[in-house]
């Protein structure tokens, strides 16, 4: 087996709080423990780092994922890749009539699986298809640093929000888009089964990163309904205003999509975002792949 020797990366910057492109390596190729050590350093720094022109099987994307932890299952099963659990398709293709994966996924901003007991730690994206108009690459992915965010906080938000739990509610988030998905990609319901495993949740809505020591903000616009102990009504001002803090235009890198890109990031410490700019026939076909989150951050299972 082929082997990257080298701790020595190269790195391009985007000049925001998060983003940066790791080149001239190849991940289907072994990468000896120093790369792979210089490689995960970069990334729980960063919270988002992505490689050009990769050619990855299912199977090599799953062994380089789990270099990384273990890797998880989503509950959305119907849209794993066949044979492939943990490989969940973010995609707008359609099999007949049946939608072959998420056609809306993330298309505002949130972070994966925040809504369970222990959220998802890292994803990993890999574009098969990426879609065009006119020359143009449509569906870019936009990226936000939690840390950075908790960092420029002013001072008396900052201590107000620490003492705070976000409420979580999966069932109402997918509630909210069946309208927009019923027009050409409804998703069958939840059975009861996904239904059990994705209670409504409080967390913490400040965490500590495990690997960096940074507070990161937990809450996030799809998601987080209300903190805990505050209704909808009065929650809904205040987590407004953290969107936009979060949010803001010069925080955020816009990862502008090619055929091949891996990309990687922290949700513990990033939001993300999908611009749904694009319809069928533009394609677009992505193979996720993620990390089982172990910190619950305080989580608790909230009363029907």
């Amino acid at each position: 087996m082929d082997t990257v020797q080298g701790a020595r990366l190269d790195v391009r910057y985007s000049g925001k709080p998060v983003g940066a492109e790791v080149c001239g390596i190849d991940l289907s190729q072994h990468l000896d423990d120093s790369t792979f050590a210089a490689i995960k350093q970069l990334f729980d720094s960063n919270g988002m780092i992505f490689f050009r022109g990769q050619s990855l099987t299912p199977e090599q994307q799953i062994a380089f994922t789990a270099r990384f932890g273990t890797p998880d299952k989503h509950v959305r099963q119907e849209y794993a890749l066949p044979g492939y659990p943990q490989i969940h398709l973010i995609s707008n293709v359609k099999d007949g009539e049946r939608s072959i994966g998420s056609a809306y996924a993330g298309d505002d901003w949130h972070t994966d699986l925040c809504f369970m007991r222990k959220p998802a730690r890292y994803a990993f994206l890999h574009a098969i298809e990426v879609p065009t108009r006119d020359g143009k690459v449509l569906g870019d992915t936009c990226f936000a640093s939690t840390a950075h965010a908790y960092d420029t906080l002013d001072a008396e938000t900052r201590d107000w929000l620490d003492r705070q739990r976000g409420v979580f509610r999966y069932h109402r988030a997918q509630e909210r888009k069946q309208q927009q998905r019923a027009r050409d990609h409804a998703r069958p319901p939840l059975t009861a089964a996904q239904k059990a495993a994705t209670p409504d949740v409080s967390h913490d809505a400040v965490i500590t990163h495990p690997e960096t020591g940074r507070r990161c903000i937990y809450i996030n616009k799809t998601y987080t309904f209300s903190f805990e102990g505050m209704s909808e009504e009065d929650s809904a001002p205040i987590l407004k205003r953290l969107h936009e803090h979060i949010t803001r235009d010069e925080a955020v890198y816009t990862h502008k999509w090619q055929t091949g890109d891996i990309i990687m990031w922290d949700n513990y410490s990033t939001q993300h975002m999908a611009v749904g700019d694009y319809a069928l026939p533009q394609r677009r076909l992505m193979h996720r792949t993620a990390i089982c989150g172990v910190e619950e951050f305080g989580a608790r299972v909230l009363a029907e």
